[in-house]
């Protein structure tokens, strides 16, 4: 195998990991009751957001397969050429990021503490977990701290304003 059939392993996996999520979420979401004897409109029916949501995630997974398929590269005055492999180190730190702050998310805070406080603990988590693996952040991470806690806030009252007022599906906690 030479470098230029190498394969960019962390785009290849996650890539494999999002295809299989949204698929599932694809099929479960149309395996949902329709309750078309019931006169629902189509817009409102189970599983209209979840299948949405399945299809994105079933086209981007397939995009970064292909794009990890097409193996590691970079830009260059030449066009496109092969990167050795370390960068993989800090792509499976922010994976194990992800993992670990979206299981510790929906496993241990969804549902067991209020809504906004899971929330708002998740994405100032994530946030200042991703901006601490970045190397070259142009800010201090005492600065990023108070603009993810901002974000999470925001993002946090945001979804629950969405899901509540104009959904009209009530949150757990």
């Amino acid at each position: 195998m030479n470098s230029r059939t190498r394969i960019d392993r962390t785009d290849f996996y996650s890539g494999l990991a999002t295809l299989v999520i949204g698929l599932f979420a694809l099929v479960e979401s149309l395996r949902m009751p329709r309750l078309a004897d019931q006169n629902i409109n189509p817009y409102t029916v189970p599983g209209l957001v979840p299948g949405i949501l399945g299809a994105i995630l079933t086209v981007l997974g397939l995009m970064l397969l292909l794009r990890g398929l097409k193996g590691p590269r970079r830009a260059t005055d030449e066009g496109l050429e092969i990167v050795p492999g370390p960068r993989l180190t800090d792509s499976w730190k922010r994976v194990f990021l992800a993992l670990a702050t979206t299981i510790g998310y929906a496993g241990f805070l969804f549902g067991q503490v209020h809504f906004v406080i899971a929330t708002t603990l998740f994405v100032f988590a994530f946030t200042v977990g991703a901006e601490w693996l970045n190397r070259t952040r142009p800010r201090s991470l005492a600065i990023t701290a108070v603009f993810a806690l901002v974000l999470a806030l925001v993002i946090a009252f945001g979804v629950q304003y969405v899901f509540e007022e104009l959904f009209r599906v009530r949150l757990p906690g």
